[in-house]
């Protein structure tokens, strides 16, 4: 049998944590450990219980959810942090990507992407809400340059693609017949091609160009 997937819920809406737990009690594979109102008790349950995953809600009394991210980054905690906000402003999204959250999710999209968000980022994946892609993709028209993607083989914009969509490794090898050593070698490659750097580099400018794919 599978272990379960054990997190914490950090929200200080009592009814909006309420819908987190119908959500995710639908999935056997996934089990709430503990419940948080304010970022300061959610730091200490997730300090005492350590669970694979904590849903942090920005705007909480006390600390909030990025507060409770870098402090959990200080002590290089094994917990990875999904990120759950009403926010698409630029400040909150860079914030949260400089202290390497797992998962970015708007609160108005979770019943279609929380339960697929939280199995990716208990596999070591990142994820983003799809419907931000807009707010990245808008974020990025003011300049006039030669697209990076023509430095791409039709392959690599084919993979681009599929990446923009959340797909994992596995799921992008399957699609293409091809696998997972390969998807991940052509990875390295876009990569590379592009100069980016970080763990998430590759999902974002993936977002950032989704409708040019």
């Amino acid at each position: 049998m599978n272990k379960k997937i054990k997190i914490i819920i950090a929200d200080d809406h009592p009814i909006f944590r309420k819908g987190v737990l119908s959500i995710v009690n639908d999935d056997s594979s996934i089990e709430v450990i503990g419940e948080a109102s304010s970022g300061e008790d959610a730091l200490n349950l997730i300090t005492e219980l350590k669970p694979d995953i904590v849903l942090l809600d920005i705007d909480m009394p006390v600390l909030s959810g990025l507060d409770v991210a870098r402090k959990l980054k200080e002590q290089n905690s094994k917990s990875k942090v999904v990120i759950l906000t009403i926010h698409k402003d630029k400040e909150y999204f860079d914030e949260a990507m400089d202290l390497d959250i797992k998962a970015y999710v708007l609160k108005d999209s979770i019943a279609n992407d929380l339960i697929e968000c939280i199995k990716l980022v208990a596999k070591g994946d990142y994820y983003i809400s799809p419907s931000i892609s807009t707010y990245l993709v808008e974020n990025k028209k003011a300049k006039k340059q030669e697209s990076p993607l023509v430095k791409l083989t039709p392959t690599e914009l084919q993979i681009l693609k599929l990446i923009s969509q959340n797909k994992t490794n596995s799921q992008i090898a399957e699609e293409l017949f091809r696998s997972v050593r390969t998807v991940e070698n052509h990875r390295n490659n876009i990569v590379n091609k592009l100069g980016l750097k970080g763990p998430h580099a590759l999902l974002l400018f993936a977002l950032e160009n989704k409708s040019r794919l």
